[in-house]
């Protein structure tokens, strides 16, 4: 008993400091990627978080380290969708105030999630389950429109960009929905999180690159700003990716789920650092409205997958 509560503990921790380091880092980054291209920094972020994810699964599960050809399908689905992903997510950052990005990504998720399963995969929708995407939806709308009308608390160069920047964090969720579906694919074909780690930011690797030279001048915005891209992949992106794969080892999903539903909140209170971001309690009401439906849902799922588990326990 006293071991199972220390690993719940541990786990706890990690989930925390990781939701802390990635909510921190979206601000820092937001400030930041104001002097280079978007693409230029995941580019090299994600260079690194992949050779990291790969050092930690040669080490530990050197053998695992191949892909089955039965998994190329699912391997190449959450390589596409993890870029789309992040690319939009970093994107986003660049125009629209952090907490917002992250939040609509949070808020666009659910609804993404149950649309791509009746549309691709022909599976019913539960009614709380739309009753719950649907909540969290009109949260994102929320947030929107408060930064169309200028409420957010971070004034846009113009509405064409800001009107991206929205875009851009829409399809955020959408594309983390898609990421969702084929990760527990993959899991269901018995990988680990880090053999799913290592091997899903090779489309992303190559896409930014592709992405930055086009823009140009990429060794120079490298040769200036490396040392923060540097600290930011490591401490905002690589760190806070291992610490959740810890704390999912050793916490329930159900606080999980609510720990990365928190990012938002504290994305929000990390913006009082930044001078460039007023403080918007139209941004906060948003975020508000988001996080209560998704701590909603989290307690809904958990309750049914408690049910099925206990009613697969009498059946035993």
């Amino acid at each position: 008993m006293r071991r199972t509560k220390t690993y719940a503990t541990y786990g706890t921790i990690f989930l925390i400091v990781s939701a802390l380091l990635t909510a921190g880092s979206n601000v820092y980054y937001s400030n930041k990627v104001q002097e280079i291209s978007p693409f230029t920094f995941t580019f090299i972020s994600f260079f690194i978080t992949g050779l990291f994810f790969h050092g930690i699964q040669l080490r530990n599960y050197p053998k695992n380290i191949r892909i089955g050809k039965k998994n190329f399908k699912d391997i190449i689905g959450i390589n596409l969708s993890t870029a789309g992903v992040f690319m939009s997510f970093y994107f986003a950052l660049k125009y629209i105030e952090p907490a917002i990005v992250g939040a609509i990504e949070i808020g666009v998720g659910p609804i993404s999630f149950l649309i791509i399963n009746k549309v691709l995969y022909r599976k019913g929708v539960n009614r709380i389950d739309l009753f719950t995407g649907v909540g969290a939806l009109i949260g994102s709308l929320f947030l929107i429109l408060a930064t169309l009308q200028g409420n957010s608390g971070l004034v846009f160069e113009s509405i064409p960009l800001a009107a991206i920047g929205l875009v851009s964090a829409t399809l955020c969720g959408f594309f983390a929905a898609l990421a969702a579906i084929y990760s527990k694919k993959l899991s269901v074909a018995q990988w680990n999180s880090t053999k799913i780690l290592a091997h899903r930011f090779y489309a992303i690797i190559v896409l930014s690159l592709i992405f930055s030279l086009v823009q140009g001048n990429l060794p120079g915005q490298l040769t200036s700003n490396w040392i923060w891209i540097l600290i930011v992949s490591m401490i905002g992106v690589a760190i806070p990716l291992y610490f959740l794969q810890i704390g999912i080892q050793h916490s329930e999903t159900f606080f999980v789920m609510m720990s990365l539903s928190f990012i938002p909140i504290f994305t929000f209170a990390f913006q009082f650092f930044d001078p460039r971001i007023a403080t918007s309690y139209h941004s906060l009401s948003g975020i508000s409205i988001i996080l209560v439906f998704a701590l909603f849902s989290v307690y809904v799922n958990n309750s049914r997958n408690k049910s099925i588990a206990k009613n697969k326990e009498m059946a035993i």
